[in-house]
């Protein structure tokens, strides 16, 4: 084209990006870890075709929301020649260039109304999160116009879902329009490899092997595993006397909001579940009194959720509880929820088996937010109250450790009467 033959294109790609750009396949499916570097190169995949393409050729770039729309948008921008563009049009996120072609930038959250219309170039940006519903009826048979219409899917796994079986085809050889690529975060050299060991460190074994490692874990959205083996391995009854039980006590206590439960747990210095309870549409007077109970009882530390009510902290803490409010922002929780897995998966807590504190954690999960961050909960219209009270009663045993080592260091001073807190 003698239009560009005056526009200069240079690209930085690795080794990874390369293999995937050079390959001549009608469906390529890249499954890489976060950062890799799979939105660079679905840019430069999409610019490349438009430089080549005719002037009715037509691409589209489909994410699984508006907002994640605008994230490919961006990244095509910076790679498109400037002087190459003829129009753009904010509003649609569709760009034309001189040559008459065009890319639309869209979202599969309404999949219907994507149907109708012929493209040559799709691009299933974090595909894993696109419903299969949106592939099958809406996205597959915008490609059957033409044989030489082409297809990229790319994402990080979620589970063995479309996504993954459209990877599996790109690995066999009876599938031969199919080629397909699995690549971790680290094989990117332009990243931090730090940051990856970090998030090695920090993350949950499964959610590091799914978000960096790319791994098709089965059921992706699970948090907690092992649980018969790691946790629920005691045999006695909760509540279990103090006196059975080795002090000082570490406390959780998520309130209860709207239809929520109020749950308290208690674990001993030990690491062992001694209490637990749960329950629902209370009165404050009766949840105060509930805490004072259990914290005369167990003497220690009580951490609760203090991130909308200061008042029942001011009174608890009035009343003598010795009370610590926890601020339950996403990054808070993030790191509690962070801190219980790695807890419970290196086997500092044990307990008896309690259907309800098991529930929730076998069915909590986690979802990654357009901006890469781990964000935990509950399935939709199921609970974690428990959760979060197991949380907040093992972040306490930091708390108490570093009390204990206080106690010590009074005792080898000989100061008498000195409490554990």
């Amino acid at each position: 084209m003698s239009t560009t033959e005056s526009v200069e294109i240079s690209d930085k790609v690795h080794r990874g990006q390369a293999e995937f750009l050079d390959s001549p396949a009608r469906f390529r499916i890249l499954a890489c870890g976060r950062r890799w570097g799979k939105t660079e190169a679905c840019a430069i995949e999409a610019r490349d075709d438009l430089l080549e393409g005719g002037p009715e050729f037509l691409a589209w770039w489909v994410s699984p929301t508006y907002q994640q729309s605008e994230i490919g948008f961006r990244k095509f921008r910076r790679h498109f020649p400037e002087e190459l563009v003829e129009d753009v049009n904010r509003t649609k996120r569709r760009i034309t260039t001189v040559f008459g072609n065009t890319i639309a930038f869209k979202s599969a959250d309404q999949p219907d109304n994507l149907r109708g219309e012929g493209v040559d170039l799709l691009i299933v940006d974090e595909a894993a999160e696109v419903s299969q519903y949106a592939w099958e009826n809406a996205l597959r048979p915008t490609l059957t116009d033409s044989a030489d219409s082409r297809m990229v899917a790319i994402s990080t796994p979620q589970g063995r879902n479309w996504f993954h079986r459209l990877y599996e085809r790109g690995q066999s050889d009876d599938w031969p329009d199919y080629e397909s690529w699995n690549f971790p975060s680290k094989q990117n050299p332009f990243i931090s490899h730090d940051d990856v060991d970090d998030a090695r460190r920090t993350l949950p074994d499964r959610v590091y092997r799914q978000e960096y490692l790319a791994e098709f874990v089965d059921e992706s959205g699970g948090v907690f595993k092992g649980l018969e083996e790691r946790l629920f391995t005691a045999d006695y009854d909760v509540p279990l006397d103090p006196d059975e039980a080795e002090p000082p006590f570490a406390i959780g206590v998520d309130f209860a909001r709207h239809q929520d439960y109020r749950v308290t747990v208690v674990l001993d210095a030990t690491g062992r579940v001694v209490y637990f309870d749960r329950d629902q549409h209370e009165a404050w007077p009766h949840i105060q009194q509930a805490i004072e109970d259990v914290a005369a009882d167990y003497e220690g530390i009580v951490n609760v959720d203090g991130s909308r009510d200061n008042k029942i902290v001011a009174d608890l803490a009035d009343a003598g509880v010795n009370v610590n409010p926890v601020s339950f922002s996403p990054k808070r929780k993030r790191e509690l929820v962070e801190d219980l897995v790695a807890r419970i998966e290196n086997g500092e807590l044990t307990g008896p088996e309690i259907p309800q504190l098991r529930h929730e954690l076998e069915i909590f999960e986690y979802d990654v937010t357009t901006a890469g961050n781990v964000r935990y909960h509950a399935p939709e219209g199921f609970h974690d109250d428990c959760v979060d009270a197991l949380a907040l009663a093992s972040s306490a045993l930091d708390r108490l450790g570093v009390a204990r080592r206080r106690q010590k260091r009074a005792e080898e001073s000989d100061s008498n009467g000195v409490s554990y807190l």
